[in-house]
């Protein structure tokens, strides 16, 4: 366990900070449409930071299990499949904390204080779903209900388990993140 902190520590901060980044970039997003009073185009940016920072996990991951796959051949050893959930998991922590938080607030009928705190703090961090959180679907605003704080961890957690499971096998999801070599035969880009 000492020795898979050692080795993902740097993957996961790294996740931790791309989530930072595009979450302010959600954020001001989200802010700008709304300034425009225009809830599509608040949901539509809420989408776009959305799958800008599952593509930035997907690369990440994926260089990340293209290394461990190259290790486990020569090795011979295990490729360890978990590991991309695993690292999605520990990255995505802080916002576990905040939704628990959030839950055991809304469970307690605390309608301030802490509860407040930990809503506001995971709009922020997870300021790329802000948008998303702030429409409202059968006059229920989705930032209200504590479910959903546990509920949009999971596309990261997925994501970069499965991009480190096709990286582990060096498949490609798409060619374009294969750099472009004019010494390798058809730029080892598959047919």
């Amino acid at each position: 366990m000492k020795e898979f902190f050692k080795k993902y520590s740097y993957a996961v901060v790294k996740l931790f900070v791309n989530q930072v980044a595009i979450a302010l970039f959600g954020v001001g997003l989200a802010f700008v449409s709304a300034y425009a009073q225009n809830d599509k185009l608040r949901v539509a940016t809420s989408i776009g930071a959305i799958l800008f920072y599952l593509f930035l996990l997907y690369v990440h991951m994926w260089e990340t299990g293209a290394k461990d796959g190259i290790s486990a051949e020569a090795h011979h050893t295990s490729r360890g499949l978990w590991r991309g959930f695993a690292i999605g998991a520990l990255a995505n922590i802080p916002n576990l904390i905040l939704a628990l938080l959030i839950a055991i607030s809304s469970l307690a009928g605390i309608s301030g204080g802490l509860g407040q705190v930990a809503t506001a703090t995971a709009l922020l961090l997870e300021g790329m779903y802000f948008g998303l959180l702030s429409v409202p679907i059968g006059g229920v605003v989705l930032s209200t209900k504590a479910v959903m704080y546990f509920v949009i961890v999971l596309p990261a957690v997925l994501v970069s388990g499965g991009a480190y499971i096709i990286g582990s096998y060096n498949l490609h999801a798409t060619n374009i993140l294969i750099p472009k070599n004019k010494d390798v035969k058809n730029n080892g880009r598959p047919k």
